[in-house]
């Protein structure tokens, strides 16, 4: 319950904005719970962006399909990605924006989430199925934060752009990850 309230508080007033007491009262608990769980704020943020994670992971590899031709199963999970961050702005908020730059340790989890994420995306980028794709871990970052920050701009801009619109800028950044023959 602490988890949820905290996702839509941090989602709707930001992290910074709110407190402990607020997240109890939302959540219907008292404070000496909330210290029972977590020992602070960040804690409690950590979670919640964790359980945004998995929510968002969940959607990305109920889309896949491997026996789709490569582009179109990356399409499909790519869709699936923007499609449940449109879907559930608060939680986009708290995984896109809210989580950045509170912690290190937070950073360290937002590196990890994003190579999870897109784990599904560069293995149906390999056409041949030959393992797991090898490609550069700076190119693949540059992919991830390419995908990110479509993510972030699209929300900024209230979803103006189609969902269609966004996975096929998304789909060029991809292309450059597939491994050539």
């Amino acid at each position: 319950m602490l988890i949820q309230a905290a996702v839509r508080l941090y989602g709707s007033q930001g992290f910074h904005s709110t407190g402990v007491r607020a997240i109890c009262r939302e959540a219907g608990l008292t404070e000496r719970y909330f210290y029972e769980n977590f020992a602070h704020g960040e804690a409690l943020l950590l979670a919640a962006f964790d359980q945004v994670i998995a929510a968002v992971l969940t959607q990305i590899v109920a889309a896949d399909d491997p026996s789709l031709p490569t582009e179109d199963r990356t399409r499909r999970m790519l869709g699936a990605y923007f499609a449940t961050l449109r879907a559930n702005p608060t939680t986009a908020r708290v995984f896109l924006v809210e989580i950045v730059g509170v912690d290190p340790l937070i950073d360290e989890a937002i590196r990890r989430s994003m190579h999870d994420l897109s784990e599904p995306l560069f293995a149906a980028l390999d056409p041949d199925d030959r393992g797991p794709v090898k490609i550069n871990a700076m190119l693949r970052r540059g992919v991830e934060g390419g995908l990110l920050h479509i993510a972030l701009a699209w929300g900024a801009e209230n979803y103006k752009c189609s969902l269609e619109e966004i996975v096929a800028a998304a789909w060029i950044l991809c292309v450059t990850a597939r491994p050539s023959d």
